[in-house]
Parts: structure tokens; C-alpha cells; sequence
């Protein structure tokens, strides 16, 4: 069953990527690409800035998944696991269902949120900031609100486990840095095709919040 909850952080990762990132976080794509690439040449070039930006993107949700295990590990030590961990189980299944099943209807609860902050707001500010280092602004972008992400770390906390929880969100981090890194180089592409992996996505993120829902009343 672990190992089971492992590849899902894993696969939910790629197609949250490929489904939600690009289109939420393309404007980032860019900025990096603009900022630190420019108009050097070379695979290197182009891929080592992004790279950077992934790891600190994968370094903050690694360190909120931590957070999450931890606070679940904690209520064991007072006596209450059980309830935690079928609690955190659930309610991130129901939020991933309901996620799901409302984008799929054309109502997203966090869409307004997330398309000012990475439609322009978040990006105008990086833009006056100018930050000389790569790595901390994918730290700093790893906190943006994001619907996905949030249900991710509700079910990393059902480990009840600081370095399971760790373990959780550090392959969900790599799964969408996948798509990140793609986007890099297909932009355009996979722009094109984002209505493919959206659907994609959802159909993965409703099984993923009724697997969650399973898991937790089975517990």
C-alpha cells in the first residue's frame, strides 16, 4: 500500500505537470528562460537554470510534505493517529475529488487566485525584484497557492511520517518538474495540447482523491 501511495505522489506529479503546471506556470517557464538563459546557446545553458529552478521548487514542497508528516507524527505521540490519519486521508481525497470533478464542469474554485498571481502579478514583481539566484525563486514560487498542490500536502500529512511525508512531496515535486523542464524546451507544443492533459489530469486527480478516500476509511 506504501509503495502504492509513493507512485501516486509520483504519477499525480506528472500529470498535474503536464495538466495544471503548464498553463499556471508558464509565465515562470518564461521569466526563467528570459532572466537567466537569455541569449546563451547550448543545451547546457538552457537546461541548468531550469534545473535550478526545479530543485527549489521541489526543496519547498519536499519541506511542506516534511511539515505535514511531522504534524501527523505528533498526533501519534498524543494518541490519536488513527483519527489523524483516516481524517488527512479523506479530506484530501474529497478535496482532489471535488477539484477534479468541478474543473471538469468549468468551475475551479482557486482559478481566479492562481491566474493573477502567475498571470501577471506574482511575474511583475520577480521582474522589479530581479533575483540573481535561480534556485531561490523556485523556492520562493514552490508557496504559490495552487489547488493540487494544497490536496497533495493534506494527504501527505495521512502518513502521519516527517520522512514519509518528505518522501511524498519530493516525487510529487520531481513528477511536475518533468512537465516544467518539458515546457522549456515544447512550450508551444504541449501549449497546444493542453486541453489533452488537463482532461488527463482530472480523470487522474478524481481516481487519486477516490483511492485517498479508500485508503482512509479503510484505516
Amino acid at each position: 500500500m506504501e509503495e502504492l501511495t509513493y507512485l501516486g505522489f509520483l504519477t499525480m506529479g506528472l500529470s498535474v505537470g503536464f495538466g495544471h503546471c503548464i498553463g499556471m506556470c508558464h509565465p515562470f517557464v518564461l521569466y526563467v528562460s528570459g532572466r537567466f538563459v537569455g541569449d546563451k546557446r547550448g543545451y547546457a545553458n538552457l537546461f541548468i537554470p531550469h534545473i535550478k529552478y526545479n530543485l527549489g521548487r521541489i526543496v519547498t514542497y519536499s519541506f511542506l510534505g516534511l511539515i505535514a508528516g511531522f504534524a501527523g507524527d505528533m498526533m501519534q505521540v498524543v494518541g490519536r493517529l488513527m483519527g489523524i490519519q483516516k481524517g488527512a486521508a479523506i479530506v484530501a481525497g474529497i478535496f482532489l475529488v471535488l477539484y477534479g470533478l468541478l474543473s471538469f464542469i468549468g468551475y475551479n474554485f482557486m482559478n481566479k487566485l492562481e491566474y493573477k498571481l502567475a498571470g501577471g502579478t506574482f511575474v511583475n514583481k520577480l521582474k522589479k525584484l530581479q533575483p540573481k539566484s535561480v534556485f531561490l525563486t523556485g523556492i520562493v514560487l514552490g508557496f504559490l497557492p495552487c489547488g493540487p498542490l494544497y490536496g497533495m500536502i493534506i494527504a501527505s500529512a495521512s502518513t502521519a511520517d516527517a520522512a514519509r511525508g518528505f518522501l511524498s512531496m519530493l516525487l510529487f515535486g520531481l513528477g511536475t518538474s518533468v512537465a516544467m523542464m518539458a515546457t522549456s524546451v515544447f512550450g508551444n507544443y504541449l501549449m497546444a495540447r493542453r486541453g489533452f492533459f488537463n482532461l488527463l489530469t482530472l480523470i487522474l486527480m478524481v481516481g487519486m482523491g477516490i483511492f485517498f478516500i479508500w485508503s482512509g476509511i479503510r484505516m
